[in-house]
């Protein structure tokens, strides 16, 4: 794994997702969306969901969704259109201070029109 990056600096394996906007942050939530990183404040069973905008052609955009820096799904996207999509979902069982993050390498695009996101929810408490 490469260094873990910062808004603005995505690093060699870095968060680097545009806009890091909140349509939703529902009081209580444990999101950080500076880094982009959920800590996990109750244990229990979570569904996670990602989708990213890939804006330019031939490029490639690999992303992670991560749990404690483990890889728990990839998405990967090379296509030769102009825009390209990837997206992954996972279900997981966390405990108390647990994070779960996403981490790419490639350019994500789609700040303004909302075209990248990144959600959670508890589906049912420990």
């Amino acid at each position: 794994m490469g260094e873990r990056g910062t808004p603005g600096n995505p690093g060699d394996d870095g968060i680097g997702l545009p806009g890091k906007q909140a349509a939703t942050l529902l009081p209580g939530t444990s999101f950080d969306l500076e880094t982009g990183t959920f800590t996990c404040s109750v244990s229990g069973t979570y569904v996670f969901i990602f989708s990213v905008c890939k804006p330019s052609a031939g490029s490639e955009l690999f992303v992670n969704l991560r749990k404690n820096d483990d890889v728990v799904v990839t998405g990967y996207n090379t296509g030769p259109n102009r825009y390209g999509s990837l997206s992954g979902n996972a279900v997981l069982v966390l405990q108390r201070r647990d994070t779960v993050y996403l981490t790419m390498r490639g350019r994500a695009g789609g700040a303004a029109s909302h075209d990248t996101s990144f959600s959670g929810f508890l589906l049912y408490p420990e």
